[in-house]
């Protein structure tokens, strides 16, 4: 008789054919019995088959309570997986052809060699269980995309016509279109000189082999185009007949959308719009229907641009919307810029991932950044990035920050801290001697605070900015302050930022001001001060100053990043000469890592409370449920009679793992805001857009990406609070694209709780 489980799962499939569990059963009972490199096989394909129609990820293969739900898929009965009946109405032909392939020795050569290859290449068995985990996951996202893909095509002939697949890249031609770009550059001054420097290391470093590099360079010495004429040239490398397989695409990992913005839009007016995509909205609904399987992009394109927060999510996050993508990450060359702002609980998730990529799936990276984070000297019994042994492309890093030092940090700390008004007094003083004033705060409620206190205390521009404010309303006001800071503009002004600005805005002041933060940030907002060496023969200053009054309680990083600042601050006030004499040079950068990861080894591995988990019976970290779950395989053997099956050889728990996995503790969901009359006419055209499915995909497509300029991501607690009130409303019913009422986006602030634009509504 079925359990209550198995009449509930009848009755919801009544009139429907399981082909998924038919299917993987397929190959589960063709490799039943057999034992080593067939039970991985049986595991690892039966297992996607087994999940393609799921709408989050893998089965767990077994779950923290010790239970099996892909050994239940794999072994539920006829009646309920249909298995006779889909075999029997499947095409006689393709019948043929799947017998064909799983009796093929060529299938399990194949799976031995990558089963061996990866053993060999990992040194503990942790290790190598993540990487058959990783495998997995590959495996999954193939099928996963080309079913989705098939399906899509199919209610939507139409929609074959926006892919690019199979079509070949044409390295040489994008090659030729950035050198006769760098070639119209005009050299100025001995900053430019330097650039031109890092541009030519890039490109000598391309002819390296596949591997992982790291591209260590002080903020201004022209990372992207430099990191450009490494992927392109090294795709070229690696793409001629007899170089294996070759480069398909290239892939920008980037932490904040500002940077890709910026860094899109340039790269696109080199390369041409055709061969550039980006994707980093999370305006399109995450709901599987053909018009989001065509709108969340699968990332095929000669040159993606993406963020830091779906590259993770395409590795570990559930969704097949994520999983899809992962296997478009093999055959590439993945830049990540600003790698310094990987989140600390993903450390070791991320460099076995993309040591998985490139030992396994032909993918070459470059850690890209002026703070350059230790990830090659964390724990490499968890996993540390293995960077190839002339994995600096940079030949010599210190002298290249020598060179490139335009400014000079001042710790200005005091017992008890700074007041807002003592903050405003520095700022008037500094805007006499340098003209321009940058202040870089750590909340959002502390830059309104200063923003107001600036305002009504001097007579000169003020300028704020902040995530609140969508990327058109930001970019209005980074192009009034740039259009001020011209070289001999004698204009005064001062801006407000929070961290936002740190990270590959392309600005510069004529000093610096730094709430305390970790050195790394520190040396970010250095990077917009006397940025082209032209505003100061001497260094610049950056001062460090400590705010009497700034509520980073539930800030866990910057916290963290704060004490140990204080640390490096004290020692480099005992001994300079230990730094190089330059407390954000690449000695002072290392020493900062080295306290910062010591300090932080035991979060690296994705914690995760038992409260959080009702199958868990204590704590957990992702990394263990990606690779030999211990916690589950003990409660397996726990709960298992003799005569129950003995352990898989993998015991990935994938979903538990899925579900839990966040890049943001806390969510942001993105609205379209009314800013300036553009915004107000697009929120207007995705209401007309989204009334029927007969509006051309082409026109949806461009109106989420032009809305991209026009959205806000919010928190929680403030989407909550629009909500409730009415504020966000949705711009036809099930479209999932939401937008706010105009009442609520101020010209300063940007989105506001408060109707009546109160300046209380923002708290960080």
């Amino acid at each position: 008789m079925l359990g209550d489980e198995g009449i509930a799962e009848a009755e919801r499939d009544k009139g429907k054919i399981d082909h998924a569990t038919a299917g993987a059963q397929v190959i589960w009972r063709h490799f039943s019995g057999e034992k080593g490199v067939s039970s991985f096989i049986a595991q690892l394909l039966a297992g996607s088959v087994a999940a393609h129609h799921n709408t989050l990820c893998l089965l767990d293969f077994v779950s923290l309570d010790g239970s099996t739900p892909f050994g239940k898929r794999a072994l539920k009965s006829d009646q309920l997986s249909h298995f006779t009946e889909a075999l029997s109405r499947a095409d006689s032909d393709v019948v043929k052809r799947m017998r064909e392939l799983l009796a093929s020795p060529e299938l399990v050569r194949q799976f031995r060699d990558r089963l061996r290859s990866i053993a060999l290449k990992q040194d503990t068995e942790m290790k190598r269980q993540f990487h058959f985990g990783m495998l997995g996951r590959y495996i999954f996202s193939c099928l996963i995309d080309a079913d989705r893909l098939s399906t899509a095509n199919f209610e939507k002939p139409k929609a074959a016509a926006f892919r690019t697949t199979g079509n070949d890249v044409k390295w040489e031609s994008l090659v030729e279109l950035l050198e006769a770009r760098l070639k119209r550059f005009v050299t100025q001054n001995r900053v430019d000189e330097i650039r031109c420097s890092v541009s030519n290391a890039c490109f000598e470093a391309a002819a390296r082999p596949k591997g992982i590099y790291s591209l260590t360079v002080p903020t201004g010495g022209g990372k992207t185009l430099a990191s450009l004429r490494f992927a392109l040239n090294h795709a070229l490398e690696h793409s001629s007949p007899d170089a294996g397989a070759r480069i398909e695409r290239i892939i920008y990992v980037i932490p904040y959308t500002t940077i890709i913005d910026q860094n899109a839009a340039e790269i696109r007016n080199i390369l041409g719009d055709h061969h550039v995509l980006e994707h980093h909205s999370n305006l399109v609904p995450d709901k599987d229907s053909w018009r989001s399987r065509v709108l969340s992009e699968n990332w095929d394109a000669p040159v993606v641009f993406t963020t830091s927060v779906q590259f993770l999510n395409a590795l570990f996050a559930s969704s097949t919307n994520n999983a899809r993508r992962m296997h478009q990450l093999a055959n590439s060359v993945i830049i990540f810029d600003e790698i310094q702002c990987l989140p600390i609980k993903v450390v070791h998730l991320f460099n076995n991932a993309l040591n998985f990529l490139v030992q396994n799936c032909g993918t070459s990276a470059v850690l890209c950044t002026a703070t350059q984070p230790t990830l090659d000297k964390v724990d490499s019994a968890k996993g540390a990035v293995s960077l190839m042994p002339d994995g600096e492309i940079i030949p010599n890093v210190q002298g290249l920050f020598d060179e490139l030092r335009r400014t000079c940090v001042q710790d200005h700390r005091k017992s008890g801290g700074w007041e807002v008004e003592e903050v405003v007094g520095l700022v008037r003083e500094q805007i006499e001697l340098a003209g321009s004033v940058l202040i870089v705060v750590n909340t959002k409620k502390a830059a309104l605070l200063l923003f107001e206190n600036l305002r009504s205390g001097i007579e000169s521009p003020v300028y704020h900015l902040s995530t609140n404010m969508c990327p058109a309303h930001r970019k209005k006001i980074i192009a009034t302050i740039k259009e001020s800071l011209k070289p001999g503009d004698t204009r005064r002004l001062v801006c407000v930022s929070t961290q936002l600005i740190e990270a590959g805005v392309d600005i510069d002041f004529g000093c610096v001001v730094r709430y305390l933060a970790g050195l790394d940030s520190i040396a970010q907002a250095a990077g917009r001060c006397n940025r082209n060496g032209l505003r100061s023969a001497a260094p610049a200053p950056v001062f460090v100053i400590n705010p009497r009054v700034e509520n980073t309680d539930s800030l866990t990083d910057i916290q963290h990043g704060q004490e140990v600042t204080r640390r490096i601050l004290d020692d480099f006030k005992q001994a300079p000469s230990s730094f190089d004499n330059d407390l954000i040079g690449p000695a002072g950068i290392r020493q900062f890592y080295d306290y910062y990861f010591f300090r932080r080894s035991d979060e690296m591995g994705y914690k995760v409370k038992a409260k959080d988990n009702p199958k868990a019976e204590c704590d957990f970290e992702l990394l263990d449920l990606l690779a030999e779950n211990n916690q589950g395989a003990a409660s397996f053997t726990r709960i298992s009679a003799d005569n129950k099956p003995p352990l898989f050889p993998m015991r990935q728990a994938f979903a538990t793992a899925c579900e839990a996995f966040q890049v943001i503790d806390a969510p942001t969901m993105g609205i379209v805001v009314p800013y300036g009359k553009e915004g107000g006419d697009i929120i207007g055209k995705l209401a007309s857009a989204f009334t029927s499915d007969d509006v051309p995909l082409a026109d949806q497509i461009s109106l989420l990406r032009q809305a991209q300029q026009y959205s806000v991501n919010v928190f929680p607690h403030v989407r909550d609070a629009l909500t409730k009130s009415g504020s966000i409303r949705e711009v036809q019913a099930d479209a999932g694209v939401y937008y706010l009422d105009e009442r609520h986006y101020h010209e300063d602030l940007g989105v506001t709780i408060e109707a009546t634009m109160k300046l209380s509504f923002l708290n960080s």
